[in-house]
């Protein structure tokens, strides 16, 4: 199977204790995909020309994640400054940095019909290239919407085959995930996943709805916790498997991505009074 991942990446800053690690919601999910057997993933994204951008690639390599679509422009790359509190990730700030008003370049479209999945995020550049790959071929869409669920964003959805969101900020203001589930499903023909943290996930094919149990596990950082359940959900769902089976397979890699600090790669270290 071929995943392709197209969207933003960026350092994740934990400023409290002076470390830094890749991160990045369409970076992460290439990532966890390529470690997955049977699956080969690329990513699209772009960094700046700064020791950051250098510091991500570096970390891509040492994974064996191809850095080949990888564009490089003048400028800062992206950073998220994050707090950690009783294991969940705050995110403090986001700089967007080159990332801001990038447009993917076309000659990547005729790369991108190779693939067998092409993964989408809120974030980043690339989601205009989504109905115009689902006119042209027969590959599998998806898209993380994160928690926009007002995003204008969302006007992709009718052309995807599963669409993700997370749920901890409906949970956090006591409304109905599952409310929210039918409504976003009126969207799309495909899939719509919504994940629930230690509550698990929801699902609805439009005909069912389905429940994926979270994995209880001694949590050090939820970071990338969501980005390793869309590669084990999607892995799983491209290669057949029914919904059920695909759930409990994003957990499971959920589950792996919460016993450490940083989403993945290795910490760049600094000292907090030089920052």
């Amino acid at each position: 199977m071929r995943l392709l991942s197209i969207g933003d990446n960026c350092i994740d800053d934990y400023v409290e204790i002076g470390l830094r690690f890749p991160g990045g919601n369409a970076l992460n999910v290439a990532v966890y995909a390529n470690r997955i057997n049977g699956v080969e993933a690329d990513y699209i994204g772009v960094l700046g020309n700064d020791r950051s951008g250098d510091f991500i690639l570096n970390q891509m390599e040492a994974e064996g994640l191809s850095t080949k679509y990888v564009l490089r422009l003048r400028g800062k790359t992206a950073v998220t400054s994050i707090l950690i509190r009783n294991g969940e990730r705050v995110f403090a700030s986001y700089d967007e940095g080159v990332q801001k008003d990038a447009i993917l370049p076309k000659r990547i479209l005729k790369e991108a019909m190779n693939y067998d999945v092409i993964h989408f995020t809120v974030w980043g550049f690339g989601r205009d290239i989504i109905p115009v790959i689902k006119k042209k071929s027969g590959i599998i869409l998806s898209c993380d919407f994160s928690s926009e669920y007002l995003n204008p964003a969302l006007d992709a959805m009718p052309s995807l085959d599963y669409s993700f969101f997370s749920g901890s900020k409906l949970l956090e203001r006591g409304e109905n995930p599952e409310n929210m589930l039918m409504k976003l499903k009126g969207s799309t023909p495909g899939v719509v996943v919504i994940t629930l943290g230690k509550h698990g996930s929801i699902a609805s094919d439009g005909e069912k709805l389905y429940r994926g149990q979270a994995i209880k596990v001694d949590v050090i950082d939820t970071l990338g916790a969501g980005d390793a359940f869309i590669a084990g959900f999607l892995s799983s769902a491209v290669s057949g498997d029914p919904i059920e089976e695909s759930l409990r397979r994003g957990h499971l890699l959920a589950a792996s991505a919460c016993n450490r600090l940083g989403a993945w790669g290795e910490a760049w270290r600094y000292r907090l009074s030089q920052g």
